[in-house]
Formats: C-alpha cells, sequence, structure tokens
C-alpha cells in the first residue's frame, strides 16, 4: 500500500467504531481491554467460568493467551482472596488444555506454539499427560511419522506406539505436479484391478476436496468408475 499501512488501518477502526461494529480480531481484542479495564467484569466471568476446557490449545494466539491468563486466575484470585499481581503466573486447579506441539500448523495466522510449550510454567501444579498410545494407525505408519517429526524444533517430545499390527511397510512417491499425481494413481488403479482387485475395494484420502479436480477428470479419461464420499463429485456439482 506504498507505506500507507498503519494510515489505512486506523481509518479502518475509527469506520468501525463509527459504525458500532467489530471484526474478528476485535472480538478479541476488545474483551481484553475491557477484561483488563473493569475487573468487576472480568470477576463476573471467572465467577461464571468455574471450569475451563481449551481444545487444540497449539492454535491459540497471543489475544487468546491473554484471555485464557485472566479467567484461569479465578482458582486463587478470588476463592482465597489473593489479588493478581500483574503477570504473576496463576495457580489454577480449574483448567485443561488439549492440544499436540506436533500439529501447530497456523503460524502463518498468528498462533504460537509457544502457549502449549511453556503450560506447565504458565500454570504451575499443572500435570502434563502424554497421550502416547495410537489407535487408528500400523506400526509402520507411526514409525514413519515419528521420524518425520522429530525433526520439528520446538516440541515437547513424545514417543508414538501402538498394539496394533506392524501392517505394510509406507511407500514415498514424488510427483512433479497434482496431474502427474493423478496419472500414477490412475496406472496403480489399473494395475490392482489387473491383479484381481475390485475397485469397492481401493479408496484414496485427500486432505482437501479441491485436490479431487484432477483425479476425477484422470478417472473419466480412463473410464474408471467411482464415487466421491462425503460430497458430490466435481461435474455433479450445480456451479458447474
Amino acid at each position: 500500500a506504498g507505506g500507507k499501512g498503519r494510515e489505512l488501518y486506523a481509518a479502518y477502526q475509527a469506520r468501525l467504531k463509527e459504525l458500532n461494529a467489530c471484526d474478528f480480531g476485535d472480538l478479541l481484542l476488545e474483551n481484553l481491554r475491557l477484561f483488563l479495564e473493569h475487573p468487576d467484569v472480568l470477576a463476573d466471568y471467572q465467577r461464571r467460568f468455574r471450569f475451563i476446557l481449551v481444545d487444540e490449545y497449539q492454535d491459540t494466539n497471543v489475544a487468546q493467551y491473554l484471555w485464557l491468563r485472566l479467567l484461569a486466575q479465578r482458582a486463587r484470585t478470588i476463592e482465597d482472596g489473593v489479588r493478581p499481581m500483574g503477570p504473576t503466573p496463576p495457580i489454577s486447579t480449574n483448567i485443561c488444555c488439549v492440544g499436540d506441539d506436533d500439529q501447530s500448523i497456523y503460524g502463518w495466522r498468528g498462533a504460537e506454539v509457544d502457549n502449549i510449550l511453556r503450560f506447565d510454567k504458565d500454570f504451575p501444579g499443572a500435570k502434563v499427560i502424554r497421550l502416547e498410545r495410537n489407535y487408528r494407525s500400523t506400526g509402520h505408519i507411526l514409525a514413519a511419522a515419528s521420524h518425520l517429526i522429530a525433526h520439528n524444533k520446538s516440541r515437547l517430545g513424545k514417543t508414538l506406539r501402538t498394539e496394533d499390527q506392524p501392517g505394510e511397510k509406507v511407500a514415498v512417491s514424488s510427483v512433479w505436479d497434482d496431474e502427474e499425481e493423478a496419472r500414477q494413481i490412475g496406472e496403480q488403479i489399473e494395475a490392482l484391478g489387473q491383479a484381481g482387485h475390485r475397485l469397492n475395494e481401493i479408496a484414496i484420502l485427500v486432505r482437501a476436496s479441491f485436490q479431487m479436480r484432477v483425479l476425477e477428470d484422470r478417472f473419466i479419461t480412463l473410464g474408471l468408475p467411482y464415487r466421491v464420499i462425503g460430497g458430490p463429485r466435481f461435474y455433479e456439482r450445480q456451479e458447474i
């Protein structure tokens, strides 16, 4: 914006105030301001939320963390008559946070993985329980995943294990782009079919539905019948 970012942001915030409106960031920041400037309002919410459970704690940002610190101080400050002293960590017995430091992938939108890494220091007396038994994957899949995430720089560390079978080994394949990937998958399915496997024994898992487009195009070219689970086929969408 040619160096006008600060000026534009100030004008944007002023316009929001004129309209008595909030954007998503304001919902976090203005509540922090409310809690900090009006202790009676904070005390009311501390009384209201006697126990706090936070899921996906690795994805919380700074503002959400500060919310939590303020709300969780109730354990000592209200019941024992102890006034909070600035940034001193609250000793809380009313908070449970669930998360996985190895799944912190939203740093680009403000998530702070340090929130989960320093949890036991922020809330003295907190008990850390590692959930290391995996009920979903086979041994070889877990071994491959563990070897990969061991290279993460900021992590508490854990050893994933399963009582399931080792299973087949993981095959890693490199492709140039999604079209090459679709061609390779199509060839593998055709080879499995020639080996006697039925199509309803074969499934493709994708991270996001938009990845299906190029696969569907390939299957149509090959004349492979297919079903999309959890949504319509690309060419059955009304807008298409």
